[in-house]
């Protein structure tokens, strides 16, 4: 079964994203198998189940610690409430040769290891937790620097193993990877403007239907779902950080219909954005 291709939106101004996710259970992996550029740390605090990741199938439990490198296919399938931290990160979030600095050796080949997917037990986990609980009540860059406390924890410590094996790689072909990548690209520097399927497939040389089932056979989504997101995803940092009106930045987010804009927020958001710009201040 392939993974799906999971797009990370994050309503707030910073540069990786930490999030609590809470389900009351996930016993399909049809549901859950999946996959994003994203290097992610994962921390459970409560939950038991199955963990899938690469070619590895592992019970997990409450305490489980892993970190996941960029693109390696994961889930976790579970009958029970599942509350989990998650980290995630961009390799480059801090510039394309950011770890490439003689000084964080060690964390770039944390980086590198984590393809194979890696499990932290012992004094590590018991250290992380902390420091993971720092990062989520913190801002700015004082939750930076509690970040780079974790990952200088994990690039240190020797209790840990890997997952899954060396030989694993996911049998996503690299070149529809580099086409989903050209079209979110493409989203990303204009979904302010009027944009249509016609003129993201022909970015990629794909007929509009063509085009249509390759979005929908790796995101699971339409484009104009993820083109929203996008949209939406841009509204709600203007809500937060500006005083512009909810109808100038419904236009400056690239809708045309306000009435429509208020919709789609609401049903991304399952809030209005006068509700939500209310809670934020």
């Amino acid at each position: 079964m392939k993974p799906d291709y999971e797009q990370i939106i994050d309503t707030k101004q910073r540069s990786f994203t930490s999030k609590k996710v809470k389900r009351k259970n996930r016993p399909l992996l049809t549901a859950a198998w999946h996959f994003h550029p994203e290097i992610e740390i994962c921390f459970t605090q409560k939950s038991n189940g199955k963990r899938y990741v690469g070619n590895n199938i592992s019970d997990y439990y409450e305490g489980d610690l892993v970190m996941l490198g960029s693109h390696l296919p994961h889930g976790f399938t579970t009958l029970e409430v599942c509350k989990q931290t998650v980290i995630q990160m961009r390799y480059d979030f801090l510039g394309n040769h950011f770890f490439d600095q003689p000084e964080l050796y060690q964390i770039k080949k944390l980086i590198s290891n984590s393809k194979m997917g890696l499990q932290f037990f012992g004094h590590t986990n018991i250290k992380a937790q902390k420091i993971i609980k720092s990062i989520m009540k913190h801002h700015g860059m004082q939750r930076l620097i509690y970040l780079f406390e974790l990952l200088m924890l994990l690039s240190n410590s020797a209790e840990f193993k890997t997952i899954c094996s060396k030989e694993y790689s996911t049998n996503i072909n690299p070149d529809q990877l580099s086409r989903m990548k050209t079209v979110l690209n493409f989203i990303e520097s204009n979904f302010q403007e009027d944009i249509s399927i016609s003129d993201a497939a022909k970015i990629i040389n794909l007929t509009d239907s063509a085009f249509y089932k390759f979005i929908k056979r790796h995101t699971k989504k339409r484009f104009t779902e993820i083109l929203n997101e996008y949209r939406i995803n841009h509204a709600s940092k203007k809500l937060i950080n500006t005083q512009m009106t909810i109808a100038e930045i419904c236009f400056d987010s690239g809708f045309s219909n306000l009435s429509y804009f208020n919709r789609k927020f609401k049903d991304i958001l399952k809030s209005s954005p006068s509700v939500f710009r209310a809670q934020y201040q």
